[in-house]
């Protein structure tokens, strides 16, 4: 397959998913390094439940948006608008719940400082809407430098806020980078309604067609389940850290914020291959599908796994480097999570593929597999081991959804250990 067409593509949504690093960097070298572990501790939990509330929204209402749209014949501005008044009122209204029983939540997480952060919850999500549904709609036609200068917008504002409130001695608590985060996300939605205006303005948001709800909640009842397993696998367990070992909270999260340049790779995988892979199948071009995700799993694993065991083998000098002893035992943390790379390339294919494919039944099982495993040696191994035993259920959990979601995309797809040994050789930048 010729691939110079999607080179150019390729390269922004690398630029955009290098802006996640430039936020962990900053969350490296300023906030972890100025907040008392206690105020690390509530923000991690905080940002655990805000993005739990925006990636299970993001999954159910806006990703099934960018299958329907993607197809040839979708009427874009009627999908759209279905899209975000379910996203809309979901976010809000799970936004509300988490304020109302802001005390609880605290008195759960022995956090008091969460339970004052989970009263902006709702106005924090409020200004994420228009950024999060903004880059669904761009990524439809591939937009991808326009979901560059959205992000851009929001992480590069961030980063300039932090460094700049700290050099001038106001950055002191976990509250002060909510309300920064949230003048980011305010900020981002400006630059998402600019680059999607016509749409939002063409969107028919009092008279959408019944049948666009029917078609995402048809959609979504099966989604649902999916997208709220992958969700815990991937946000939730910095919450059960927080339940079951709370003094290890400060510690996991420090680990996993290294770990999460995995999620810029997750993310910039949904962005390229789910809208391929729908239009592929869409038109009945299994054998060019199978043949383009023979490569994308070829060169995901060339990159990933001596990544991986390179960040392994240097855990240690890595944690001492960022985090200067504040978190005695953090590297072993670190490294265990690190060697879910040498699995990921194919929990990041097959979990993509299948949403492109509108196979969410085959999806939904394979998650289901590994979220009993989740949350089964999180939950056992969690009280006793602390965040080393986190750290083992998600290696785990990562590892067999991999396995799992590869046998149910290949009952799909004709794709062989040998097709994949073959990608790179197959792959040509140039044009024939």
């Amino acid at each position: 397959m010729n691939l110079r067409q999607h080179l150019s593509t390729g390269i922004w949504a690398a630029a955009d998913k290098g802006l996640i690093f430039l936020n962990g960097f900053t969350i490296l070298l300023v906030v972890i390094a100025v907040l008392p572990p206690s105020e690390w501790a509530a923000f991690s939990l905080f940002q655990s439940i805000f993005l739990i509330i925006c990636v299970l929204s993001d999954s159910i209402f806006l990703q099934p948006m960018v299958k329907f749209a993607s197809e040839h014949e979708a009427e874009v501005e009627e999908i759209l608008a279905a899209s975000f008044n379910l996203y809309t009122f979901v976010m809000l209204f799970f936004g509300g719940c988490f304020a109302f029983f802001a005390d609880a939540c605290a008195k759960l997480f022995a956090s008091p400082e969460l339970g004052t952060m989970l009263g902006w919850l709702p106005l924090i999500l409020a200004m994420n809407i228009f950024r999060n549904v903004g880059i669904r709609y761009l990524q439809i036609s591939y937009r991808i430098s326009h979901i560059f200068w959205v992000d851009l917008a929001f992480f590069g504002s961030i980063t300039l806020m932090t460094i700049l409130a700290n050099s001038l001695g106001l950055f002191h608590r976990a509250m002060d980078f909510v309300i920064i985060n949230l003048l980011g996300g305010a900020l981002s939605s400006l630059v998402a309604i600019l680059f999607a205006r016509k749409a939002f303005i063409k969107m028919p948001l009092l008279n959408v067609p019944r049948n666009e709800y029917g078609k995402l909640l048809s959609f979504a009842k099966f989604q649902a389940g999916t997208s709220a397993l992958l969700t815990i696998q991937q946000w939730a367990d910095v919450l059960i850290v927080g339940v079951y070992a709370p003094a290890y909270v400060a510690l996991y999260s420090a680990a996993k914020t290294l770990y999460r340049f995995f999620d810029a790779v997750r993310e910039g995988a949904t962005l390229l291959i789910v809208p391929v892979a729908s239009r592929l199948h869409t038109s009945g071009d299994e054998k060019k599908l199978s043949e383009l995700v023979e490569k994308m799993l070829f060169l995901a694993f060339a990159a990933l796994v001596p990544i991986s065991l390179t960040l392994a083998l240097g855990s240690d000098l890595l944690m001492n480097i960022f985090y200067k002893g504040k978190f005695p035992g953090i590297a072993q943390v670190f490294q265990i999570l690190i060697l879910t790379g040498f699995t990921l390339p194919l929990a990041l294919v097959a979990t993509n593929v299948l949403i492109g494919m509108g196979r969410v039944k085959g999806l939904f099982l394979s998650v289901l597999g590994g979220t009993i495993i989740f949350y089964g040696l999180g939950r056992f191994l969690t009280p006793t081991l602390a965040a080393t035993g986190m750290a083992l259920a998600v290696l785990a959990s990562t590892t067999a959804i991999g396995i799992f979601a590869f046998i149910a995309m290949r009952r799909e797809l004709n794709i062989s250990a040998k097709g994949i040994m073959r990608g790179m050789r197959s792959i040509k930048i140039k044009g024939e």
